[in-house]
């Protein structure tokens, strides 16, 4: 199915983790969402149209749920933290933890995390460049 389920977002974030990505990904390329523009392929799939809802003119793509609600919720979740973490100017480090700690609450069915013990915030310049504007796609 075109469908990615919570098992496979930790996975990615675990894959991501290993292979010390973290640094080389902008936390914004985490919260973005599958876009199914008019003529898409998946709108005209079967296991798709269920879970389609109207095309929203002004951005283009037509708006849609997950079949599984945990999912979406997610989805905003990890949107508000990198919204706040931009905002803010946070360490990317500690915002992919941030991430990474709501992932596995929703992956365990617990409504709250356990306490999360954040990485402190680095000062070197090593880091690759970022871009000065997050909000991209």
């Amino acid at each position: 199915t075109p469908w990615s389920t919570l098992d496979d977002y930790v996975d990615l974030l675990d894959f991501i983790e290993r292979e010390s990505l973290i640094d080389h990904l902008d936390p914004v390329q985490l919260a973005i969402r599958l876009l199914i523009p008019p003529g898409s392929l998946l709108a005209g799939r079967a296991e798709t149209k269920p879970f389609l809802g109207p095309l929203d003119p002004e951005r283009f793509t037509f708006t849609w749920d997950h079949p599984d609600a945990r999912v979406d919720r997610l989805y905003r979740d990890v949107g508000a933290i990198v919204e706040r973490a931009a905002h803010d100017g946070e360490d990317p480090l500690v915002t992919f933890h941030r991430i990474r700690a709501r992932a596995g609450s929703a992956t365990s069915g617990s409504a709250s995390s356990p306490a999360l013990a954040l990485p402190a915030a680095r000062r070197d310049k090593g880091r690759p460049p970022r871009l000065t504007e997050p909000w991209f796609c």
